[in-house]
């Protein structure tokens, strides 16, 4: 598998279908091999009933288990949890249970589109870990299990981009590298505390990072693995921590512009920024203790 895309869902069932059906068509487009799962963080509408009922083969066992639910050719998956447990928490869960070399969270109302993802492919680490020539760092080459039998083009798969230029296992999407970034913005106080977060995160952390908090983000299953059972953080601030103890484990962090847009509908209640604020005191108290080790 070399692609998983995890999407955690709250009370998403306006907003996930759209999104659903926009990176199933995204990603058919592809040559290599991918997996969709989403994530219902406990939703109190009717969330796990409409992506029940975009499966192909429906079932009816989603209403009563944790199971998974597939499409006919298995890429698309539904892990139902009934007990809110947070954001933080339900995409750590996803994560994990992935089975792509690469894993890609990205938020249930498509405020990033998947097919920004080319932007981060271009910084990923997608070299042979087993050769040093260029023949065997494109991904397209015979010895690319995934990609073996397609006779397409890089910038078929991932853009007109130049690959060997990837040396991240993590790369995250930012919306404030770029003034043009935002297409639609947020209202005016939510854009205030949002950049006041960021410099405290700066100071506390240490993260040389513009935007902790966008929810588009490409690890490797190196980096998962190494990081997210160290995540502590269930609600909004487990971006910041997951990206303190990639630092804090050595890992190089390449941030990239991607095109954001706000959507309505959003979740975060505006009680969050506080939440968030205490969430940060126990990443750096955490930090201090040496928990992440």
């Amino acid at each position: 598998m070399f692609l998983s895309v995890i999407i955690p869902a709250y009370n998403e069932e306006k907003r996930l279908p759209a999104t659903l059906k926009k990176v199933k068509a995204y990603l058919e487009k592809q040559s290599y091999d991918w997996e969709v799962l989403i994530v219902n963080d406990g939703s109190r509408d009717r969330t796990a009933e409409v992506v029940g009922g975009m499966i192909e083969n429906p079932k009816s066992e989603y209403r009563n288990s944790k199971q998974y639910l597939n499409y006919k050719n298995q890429n698309i998956k539904l892990i139902n949890n009934k007990a809110n447990q947070g954001k933080g928490a339900v995409v750590k869960q996803g994560m994990l249970a992935a089975k792509g070399e690469w894993r890609l969270f990205m938020d249930a109302d498509n405020s990033t589109d998947i097919s920004e993802l080319p932007k981060l492919w271009k910084f990923a680490n997608l070299k042979s870990q087993n050769s040093n020539n260029k023949q065997a760092q494109n991904p397209n080459v015979q010895n690319n299990k995934h990609l073996e039998n397609s006779n397409l083009k890089n910038s078929d798969l991932f853009g007109n981009c130049n690959l060997e230029l990837g040396a991240y296992d993590i790369v995250i999407g930012s919306r404030y590298l770029k003034s043009d970034s935002i297409k639609i913005k947020q209202p005016l106080g939510r854009r205030l505390i949002s950049r006041l977060g960021n410099w405290l995160i700066r100071i506390l952390l240490g993260l040389d990072v513009a935007d902790t908090q966008c929810g588009f983000k490409l690890f490797s299953a190196k980096a998962t693995a190494d990081i997210f059972p160290k995540q502590t953080i269930s609600r909004w601030g487990f971006d910041m921590e997951i990206l303190a103890i990639a630092k804090h484990r050595g890992y190089q962090i390449k941030e990239v512009a991607v095109d954001w847009y706000d959507a309505a509908g959003s979740q975060v209640k505006k009680s969050a920024a506080f939440k968030t604020l205490k969430e940060l005191m126990t990443i750096k108290w955490n930090l201090m203790r040496g928990k992440y080790k």
